[in-house]
């Protein structure tokens, strides 16, 4: 019994002061039990970073090359108006030659000085036109050679003064008619000569703008050559100091010395053993 009211005693002590606390102080208490509860709480959104600037790596630009200029290898005129600029060449030779058939320097009334002078001028004539006609064959087949050009342009030039002076013969000694048309031809000849040198000279232009163009890549390339094969190649090593090594001279006296001490080698045909000293000469006699 006595146990039974001790515990009776206790529970109404503790349910008396419960009843005598505020209810401010309760409900403070709670707060204060949940309140650690809520902070481990973990947030249900995700929280996103903040953006990030990144810094953007550009690429290494390129070295400044300067730029190759290149043109069209054909020059100012296409192939095909080429080979009919050579069409009409050939055209002005045949004319040439015939005009060339009818010229007979026996009719007229020449010394014989002259007339060997006057037929000297009509082969070399002859042969000017036929060369001409040797490089005209061969510009045909590669109208873009800028020599068989040059050469075509020479021979033509070299065929006019001659022409010439033919057609200033024939309207000396033949009719003025006969004589235009000699006059008639070289002018037309002299007109594609014109034209062959324009062609000539667009040619050469093309040929001097690829080699400068070729230039200026060999020497680009080189520029970067040198940049990327910066520090790869090794270091130049110092080199220890070294004496040279020089061959010794032997000495007369070391190479005649023997190991038995004598100082002179032996003759040849002396005998072992008798080795006697020459006497003196007469200048080394001693005094007496």
């Amino acid at each position: 019994m006595t146990l039974l009211f001790r515990i009776c005693r206790s529970a109404f002590i503790f349910l008396a002061l419960v009843l005598m606390l505020p209810g401010g102080q309760v409900s403070a208490a709670k707060s204060e039990r949940q309140a650690p509860q809520s902070t481990t709480q973990k947030p249900s959104t995700p929280v996103t970073p903040p953006d990030v600037e990144t810094q953007k790596i550009e690429a290494p630009t390129e070295s400044s090359k300067p730029p190759a200029t290149f043109t069209n290898d054909t020059g100012s005129m296409q192939a095909a108006d080429v080979k009919a600029l050579l069409t009409k060449v050939r055209f002005s030779e045949y004319r040439i030659n015939d005009l060339l058939t009818d010229v007979r320097p026996e009719r007229w009334k020449l010394a014989d000085a002259t007339m060997e002078s006057f037929k000297q001028s009509l082969q070399s004539l002859h042969a000017r036109v036929t060369a001409l006609e040797e490089w005209r064959a061969q510009f045909e087949q590669r109208t873009d050679s800028l020599y068989l050009g040059f050469q075509i342009y020479a021979a033509i030039n070299s065929v006019l003064p001659r022409l010439d002076g033919v057609a200033r013969s024939v309207a000396e000694h033949e009719t003025a008619g006969y004589a235009a048309q000699f006059s008639a031809a070289g002018g037309q000849l002299f007109d594609l000569q014109q034209t062959i040198g324009g062609y000539v000279g667009s040619l050469l232009k093309n040929q001097d703008q690829l080699l400068l163009g070729y230039q200026h890549d060999v020497a680009s390339c080189q520029q970067d050559l040198s940049v990327a094969m910066r520090g790869q190649g090794e270091r130049a090593k110092p080199m220890r100091n070294t004496q040279p090594v020089r061959a010794q001279r032997r000495s007369s006296h070391e190479a005649l010395k023997k190991p038995g001490g004598s100082g002179n080698p032996p003759q040849q045909g002396a005998k072992p053993g008798n080795n006697k000293s020459n006497p003196p000469a007469k200048g080394e006699q001693k005094k007496p």
